[in-house]
């Protein structure tokens, strides 16, 4: 009998798979639009296949390279939320059902708050390890490796390398004046901040963590929250500050929902 192969041999839908030139595109696409779930469409992937090639120890320089695709991002979102703060936006004007004409609408206070919330994401970036802010200056040299299949372990060690060298600070005065135990405790905040910065974020314990009680969080409850994603998700920011934004004038958008047009919600997880 003759040694032939019939379709039947093969699987009919293989699973896909997260190839080099695959990672290469999702990398490209985080740093353009900061969004994991369609930088991952994007290239025919799932979120959570990206989280778990993240986790793997062949993911390294995939994990990094990540990172410094959202402080590219970061970036790019800064400029157009600047632009967005000079020069307003257009809302459509509405009256008894129909469309009678557009304004431009500001909101000083809204900038801020979401200028506030990206530099929150960048200092937590930043928390992950100055090894990624090497890799974002390294970004298109290092996505090209990875989009070739290259072995990155020597271009990691020399960021880890580079970083180690910026790391050292210089003497602080009020640091000096601590106690052992108090030295001791910003220690421990300072590892905990940085194991949570480099947790996966469905990984973030989130049970204890109440929009409304956001006025009490401590510092490493934010930083799960803002690690989890939890701060993405629609209607957290109106539970956090029930007070609403005051944009500075008198129509009625300090109370969410009431006459105001949808708030940017940039989303970096």
């Amino acid at each position: 009998m003759d040694n032939q192969s019939f379709p039947t041999d093969y699987p009919a839908n293989p699973t896909p798979s997260w190839t080099p030139e695959k990672q290469r595109e999702f990398l490209e696409a985080l740093a353009r639009c900061g969004s994991v779930k369609a930088s991952a469409a994007y290239v025919g992937m799932s979120r959570e296949g990206a989280y778990r090639l993240r986790r793997r120890q062949e993911g390294r320089a995939f994990d990094r390279a990540w990172d410094a695709a959202l402080i590219h991002a970061r970036d790019l979102y800064a400029e157009s939320l600047l632009e967005t703060g000079l020069n307003g936006w257009t809302e459509t004007v509405w009256y008894h059902g129909e469309e009678v004409g557009e304004r431009t609408r500001f909101s000083p206070g809204l900038l801020l708050a979401a200028l506030a919330r990206l530099d929150a994401k960048a200092d937590g970036l930043d928390l992950a390890g100055e090894p990624v802010r090497e890799a974002a200056a390294d970004f298109d040299a290092m996505v090209e490796a990875i989009g070739e299949g290259d072995d990155c372990s020597d271009m990691l060690a020399a960021q880890d390398r580079a970083a180690q060298t910026r790391r050292s600070p210089p003497p602080n005065p009020y640091m000096a004046g601590l106690s052992d135990e108090e030295l001791l405790a910003r220690l421990e905040m300072f590892q905990e901040r940085e194991r949570i910065a480099t947790m996966a974020p469905e990984d973030v314990d989130t049970s204890d963590l109440d929009p409304y009680e956001a006025d009490d969080w401590d510092d490493l409850q934010w930083a799960r929250a803002e690690r989890s994603g939890m701060m993405d998700e629609p209607g957290f920011w109106e539970k956090a500050n029930p007070e609403g934004y005051d944009d500075g004038d008198d129509d009625g958008w300090d109370v969410p929902g009431e006459n105001a047009p949808d708030k940017p919600d940039p989303s970096f997880h």
